[in-house]
């Protein structure tokens, strides 16, 4: 039997070339798993850094929020530590190949939302992101009570003029004193409340007594006696330096006493006037131009207003409709509701609402009127003030009342108003003198006063 031996020697060409290409593609193979292994891990390597940073981003926030609540304004900002100490330092921070921001943002009363978001370039030319949010409660504030209202800081403003009335909005107090002297308009720092701080004051036309003031967005609204103009319109954007804008001189002899602005309408009221628009309602989307829209005339002193929908509740001098009520559905012909008689038979000084409820102040009876109904009120629950009251606020939550009344040593009252037939009193703050009006200030919580002690006209009041 022959045997080919040949059949058992080396490989032919075609499986030299078959075993090469074998080993190629299992070479290649081998060294992509190396290599995009290696940069799996080195992508992994930066995501968990990133991770790191974002939580880092969210602890320094709360470090610095429990330094000082106020500490955490809303916005984007970055980080920076000195001295083992973290603060906020422009609206981001760089770390190597990252860029974090933290935002801050408001989630309600005392309480804010923060989110970290950490970007970096990958290898690869892609942009890796980490978001990390996190929560800050005031705890301070939270375990803080109304019942134990303090005076927590006052300022005085130059000169011996009593304040009139005050809005708080952001940071921010506005308040108009008693006189036509300078300086008779003044923005008030009220961040921190033990020590409030004036950072402007303007001084109103010659002449020109303001009796009143609104604040709404980046005006300020001021009712005045009647000389050149009745009603002027002040740019508030930069507080440290407000500008007049506008005026509106009213016909007749009237003089600016109330007024309320919702979006580009304002609803302005005046002292009586013969009859001659004492309730006008202006367009003041041209703050420098303010136009009529329509007016009301009851011959009546309009001391205080307050809108919702298509109704406006006026607080005015008459015995036997304290409160008025007026359509406003259609704007350029407002006309009258209801006119409501209090129970005293007094006239009105101040009004304000929430809901299908209104407070309104007469004399020292404070009265809560169920107004669901708009074109018949009815009265649900009253309490007694320790003097005649000038101003009204309510807090965010509904619950409490802030009253500015004519007592001496007992001007402020927190009264409790979670049930509107049986209101209480939470708390009386021992003043000074008179406060002429209190503004809650929902930023902040807390209420700044216009008060007539001319060593410090303007006064905050905090729980404790």
């Amino acid at each position: 039997m022959l045997i080919n031996r040949k059949q058992g020697k080396g490989f032919t060409l075609v499986e030299l070339l078959l075993a090469i290409t074998i080993f190629a593609l299992f070479a290649g193979g081998l060294i992509g798993a190396v290599v995009y292994g290696r940069a799996a891990t080195a992508n992994a390597g930066d995501h968990e850094r990133a991770v790191f940073l974002a939580q880092e981003g969210i602890a320094a926030t709360r470090n610095i929020g429990d330094a000082a609540y106020a500490n955490l304004t809303l916005g984007s900002h970055g980080l920076v530590q000195s001295g083992g100490v973290w603060t906020f330092s422009g609206t981001s921070d760089t770390n190597g190949i990252y860029t974090r921001t933290v935002t801050v943002t408001s989630a309600g009363t005392n309480r804010l939302t923060i989110t970290a978001t950490v970007t970096w370039t990958e290898p690869g030319g892609a942009t890796g992101t980490v978001i990390e949010t996190g929560e800050m409660t005031n705890w301070a504030a939270a375990i803080k009570l109304w019942s134990n209202a303090i005076l927590a800081g006052s300022v005085a403003v130059t000169g011996t003029n009593v304040a009139l009335k005050t809005r708080a909005q952001g940071n921010y107090a506005y308040t108009v004193l008693n006189t036509t002297a300078a300086n008779n308009f003044v923005i008030t720092n009220i961040s921190t409340p033990t020590a409030p701080v004036n950072v402007s004051s303007i001084t109103l036309p010659s002449g020109e007594l303001p009796t009143n003031i609104y604040v709404s967005g980046n005006y300020a609204y001021i009712t005045c006696t009647h000389a050149t103009a009745t009603l002027i319109i002040v740019n508030i954007s930069n507080p440290a330096a407000p500008t007049q804008v506008g005026t509106y001189g009213a016909s007749g002899t009237g003089d600016g006493a109330s007024i309320f602005v919702n979006g580009s309408t304002a609803y302005f009221g005046r002292t009586a006037n013969a009859g001659v628009a004492e309730f006008s309602i202006l367009n003041v989307s041209n703050p420098a131009a303010p136009t009529l829209i329509g007016a009301y005339s009851n011959n009546t002193s309009i001391k205080s207003i307050y809108v919702s929908g298509n109704y406006a509740y006026l607080a005015t001098t008459t015995t036997t409709s304290g409160l008025v009520v007026v359509n406003i559905t259609t704007p350029s012909s407002p006309t009258l509701a209801k006119a409501f008689q209090l129970a005293n038979s007094l006239g009105a000084t101040a009004v304000i609402g929430f809901g299908t409820s209104l407070l309104v102040g007469a004399s020292t009876a404070l009265y809560a009127i169920n107004v669901a109904t708009p074109t018949a009120p009815t009265t649900t629950g009253t309490f007694t003030a320790a003097a005649a009251i000038n101003s009204i606020d309510v807090d965010i939550t509904n619950k409490y009342a802030f009253v500015g009344n004519a007592g001496t040593t007992t001007s402020f009252q927190v009264v409790n108003i979670a049930t509107l037939s049986a209101m209480t009193l939470a708390k009386t703050v021992t003043t000074v003198n008179a406060t002429n009006g209190v503004s809650y200030d929902t930023s902040l919580d807390i209420v700044a006063g216009a008060s007539s002690d001319t060593a410090k006209q303007v006064v905050v009041f905090t729980r404790n």
